[in-house]
């Protein structure tokens, strides 16, 4: 299949490391600085995806072993960028779920708000084979559900609020466990006469 999806080593028979060292040799740099390790960056990104990229220190630690010299300050300068695009990059990523950092406790609709906006985002990063993007808003939801947890178990909050907590991150788990079939599920859970019965006159802003 034709596309930019991620090819992992077992799909093209070649691993990262062979394509670093293949791509300095054709270069034909005895040395390697920054020229030469974005150019290795992007040969490693068309290989196996855009989200597969390693650091230029890293890049630069392995071809020392096949005998690579290294202009060291280059390297540093060049790897302290990268880094701090991936920063920038990452902020951008969860810019839209600043809801995950109040201390307050979240309400149905900010719950549903949030795990639209998590499954908008699961969605885009499984199309471009981002797995530690993936990995990195499982992790974000698995600290909101154990908040949702902590807070339907602490006796000096009210009971409906701690109701509420528990709805959610039962929410949340179905989220984790199977995010395809999740809206599905919320629209059948939210019309069960368990949660009417539960809910219907607690309506949460």
């Amino acid at each position: 299949m034709k596309g930019t999806r991620r090819r992992n080593k077992s799909a093209t028979g070649v691993s990262r490391r062979a394509v670093m060292v293949t791509e300095w040799r054709r270069l034909g740099a005895a040395s390697i600085g920054t020229d030469e390790l974005v150019r290795i960056q992007q040969a490693i990104s068309q290989a196996f995806g855009e989200h597969v990229v390693e650091s230029p220190a890293s890049i630069a630690r392995e071809l020392a072993l096949e005998g690579a010299e290294l202009r060291h300050p280059e390297i540093i300068e060049c790897d302290a960028r990268w880094r701090e695009a991936q920063i920038a990059t990452q902020a951008k990523r969860l810019s839209s779920l600043e809801i995950l950092w109040s201390d307050k406790p979240l309400r149905f609709r900010q719950a549903e708000s949030l795990l639209k906006k998590l499954e908008k985002l699961r969605r885009r990063l499984e199309r471009v084979g981002d797995e530690g993007g993936l990995k990195e808003i499982k992790i974000l939801a698995i600290d909101v559900r154990q908040a949702a947890v902590n807070r339907a178990k602490d006796k000096t909050i009210d009971e409906a609020l701690r109701d509420e907590q528990s709805e959610i991150a039962k929410w949340l788990t179905i989220w984790l466990q199977t995010p395809n079939l999740f809206a599905d599920w919320i629209e059948l859970r939210r019309r069960s006469p368990d949660f009417r019965k539960k809910f219907l006159t607690k309506t949460s802003s």
